[in-house]
């Protein structure tokens, strides 16, 4: 302190003289300007130390960083409660469509009248920008004969030549993650071409690798020491309504193999550990490349009862033949589960990483409900994503059976069936079946694609069912299924787009001059127009998370509510009878439902402008999806239990911000 200020400790303030201040400065006594009443800019150290000390800076200090240190602490409660109210992000296969490729029949690049993986490669912008797809699924590209057009597998780890090579493979899952796009693999776990090396190998004991394969496929001895002593009863999938023995006699071996299909498809023998590791080092190749997940085909054919007892006949009076045969003995036997249980722990180590998910579906046809949902997995292990959903196939192709009524008990079996928390999917059609406008007709099969994109839960949608694709049956048809695997009808040119100056693999159908990609997206009330809605419609969070309400339905009509806890409600109703518009009372929902809401969405792209609700007018063959003002919600009505369905119940809050409700 300068002998020229005095402090005065009762009143703990500096008081300055009106004198000059002189300060010693390393060594340097210097005079200074005369003194300031409290702290200045610039003042030296020693008199900012001295104010420092002072009890009321020291209060000040304190109650500064106080504030801080709580700010903080405050931010950090509000982002760790955040955390915990806030919901899982959903997975890829819950925000998309899974959008299923047939590769034969999709782009040719080369133009040798074959599609290959760089044709889909040229059609990704279509896809990801036209469509808003960002799931895709390949039919199989792996190494193969073709018999089964891929299921016979001769290689896992390779293409088959016609459909590129393995750079061409990795270049399709580079350019679908660049674009934040995933890819479904198709994989065949039931089976294997005869021309595989496991079966070379296995078939022949003079082969050097015979006995490492020997028990890789299912072999069992003759009943007579020939080819004529039949094991069983057991039938093949194929032709089906005809008597096909699943036997087929190997003269090398002197032994007879099972084949669930057709002969040139050996089933495996998945109760061989060697077998069970070969698939699983498979697909963990593939997921090494980037693939992220899979479709996994004919699970329900993976094992057979180890007695080969005889199937019972439906019907004793006719031969046997697959379709008129119980699969006691040869469909969903024990262990299936456990191998699928395998699979998913092997698909949780590849999905360690932050965003990375591996998917699996599984495809099993069963009339029992219970059958299928057990792919979902149980309380204590997960399995499947969610098994594939063909109940909406499964009601057939005639017209008094698309019913209200019908429709309603068919989207009801699955969702009050399905376990607590686990995820829908609605399949409309698939390379095995007659396309959806041919079994249909159009505006009904507009109403169909209509329904299972507004449903809760991922739709599936076959390459072409976006333009509404038919089949087209030709007099050379190498297979049954030939009419629904016609190339797709990208313009109104000879080869449809598909390729040019070439001869596709399959006739286009002649229709392309008016069903194709490029007069789609000119006409504002095309199908595809309808899809580009609906799918814009579904990214909105209501439709993503949101409750599913099955209302009511008619004879003609039904009519559902999708909604959620802060966002915006919508009702859709549909009318799939073809003959006159279909009025639907909702007046016990007079306290919900307004008067009357807007129309958002039409299945024919036209109609529009406000509907009123309470006694709800639809159309013939006409889908809508209509915006209101609630007055409360469906989902807490008790007339709805048992009606209403939401996997992860979430909502939006106050503040805008998704939680767990």
């Amino acid at each position: 302190m300068s002998k020229n200020d005095a402090y005065d400790s009762d009143s703990d303030k500096m008081t300055p003289s009106t004198s000059d201040v002189t300060v010693e400065v390393n060594g340097n006594r210097m005079e200074m300007e005369p003194t300031h009443d409290g702290p200045y800019a610039g003042m030296p150290k020693e008199v900012l130390l001295k104010y420092s000390r002072q009890k009321k800076f020291v209060w000040a200090r304190n109650i500064l960083t106080a504030c801080v240190i709580l700010t903080i602490l405050a931010l950090l409660s509000m982002v760790i409660a955040l955390i915990a109210v806030s919901p899982a992000c959903q997975k890829f296969f819950q925000t998309s469509p899974i959008y299923q490729i047939y590769p034969k029949s999709f782009a040719d690049s080369n133009n040798d009248g074959m599609g290959d993986i760089n044709g889909i490669r040229s059609k990704l912008a279509y896809l990801g920008d036209d469509l808003n797809i960002e799931t895709v699924w390949l039919n199989p590209v792996y190494d193969s004969p073709q018999i089964d057009n891929g299921y016979d597998v001769s290689d896992y780890r390779s293409i088959w030549p016609l459909f590129g090579t393995m750079a061409d493979m990795e270049e399709l899952i580079t350019d679908l993650h660049d674009r934040g796009m995933k890819l479904i693999m198709d994989f065949v776990p039931n089976h294997t071409s005869d021309q595989h090396k496991w079966f070379n190998a296995s078939s022949n004991p003079n082969h050097t690798d015979h006995e490492q394969y020997r028990d890789y496929y299912i072999w069992v001895n003759s009943t007579n020491g020939s080819a004529t002593g039949l094991p069983n009863n057991w039938q093949s999938v194929f032709p089906g309504n005809a008597t096909s023995p699943a036997w087929e006699w190997n003269e090398n071996r002197k032994a007879f193999y099972y084949h669930a299909f057709y002969k040139e498809q050996p089933d495996l023998n998945l109760r061989n550990d060697q077998v069970l590791q070969e698939l699983e080092d498979i697909m963990a190749y593939w997921m090494d490349m980037g693939v992220d997940g899979f479709r996994c085909d004919a699970l329900a054919f993976m094992l057979e009862s180890k007695s080969l007892r005889d199937n019972p006949l439906k019907d004793d009076t006719q031969p046997p033949s697959y379709e008129n045969m119980y699969p006691d003995y040869t469909e969903n036997q024990n262990g299936v589960h456990e191998i699928v249980a395998s699979w998913r722990n092997l698909l949780k180590k590849y999905s360690s990483e932050p965003g990375v998910y591996r998917f699996m579906e599984t495809e099993v046809y069963n009339e029992d409900i219970d059958i299928i949902m057990r792919y979902y997995g149980t309380e204590w292990q997960d399995e499947a994503d969610f098994p594939m959903n063909f109940l909406l196939i499964d009601i057939g192709n005639d017209p008094s059976s698309w019913s209200g009524k019908n429709i309603e008990a068919t989207v009801l079996k699955w969702m009050q069936n399905m376990p607590q928390s686990k995820w829908p999917n609605w399949v409309v059609g698939n390379h095995d079946n007659s396309r959806l406008v041919t079994r249909l007709g159009e505006k009904r099969a507009r109403c169909t694609s209509f329904l299972t994109l507004t449903l809760s839960g991922t739709p599936g949608i076959y390459y072409g069912e976006e333009i509404g694709m038919t089949d087209y049956k030709m007099s050379d048809q190498s297979d049954f299924r030939d009419p629904e695997r016609t190339p797709m009808q990208w313009d109104n040119t000879a080869t449809a787009g598909f390729c040019y100056n070439c001869t596709p693999w399959l006739a286009v159908n002649p229709n392309n001059n008016d069903i194709n990609v490029e007069a789609a997206k000119t006409e504002p009330t095309s199908m595809l127009s309808m899809y580009q809605d609906l799918l814009q419609l579904r990214s909105e969070v209501t439709f993503l998370r949101g409750w599913l309400c099955v209302v009511n339905s008619t004879q003609r009509s039904i009519v559902f509510v999708r909604e959620m806890t802060g966002t915006q409600s919508y009702l859709v109703a549909i009318n799939f009878d073809d003959g006159s518009t279909d009025t639907v009372d909702l007046t016990a929902f007079d306290t919900i439902l307004p008067e009357s809401g807007e129309i958002v969405a039409a299945s024919d792209m036209t109609t529009s402008g406000n509907r009123q609700l309470r006694n709800l007018q639809i159309e013939a063959e006409t889908g809508l999806v209509i915006s209101f003002k609630r007055g409360g919600y469906f989902n807490q009505e008790a007339s709805m239990s048992g009606r209403c369905f939401n996997p992860r119940k979430v909502c939006v809050n106050v503040i805008g911000l998704l939680e767990v409700c």
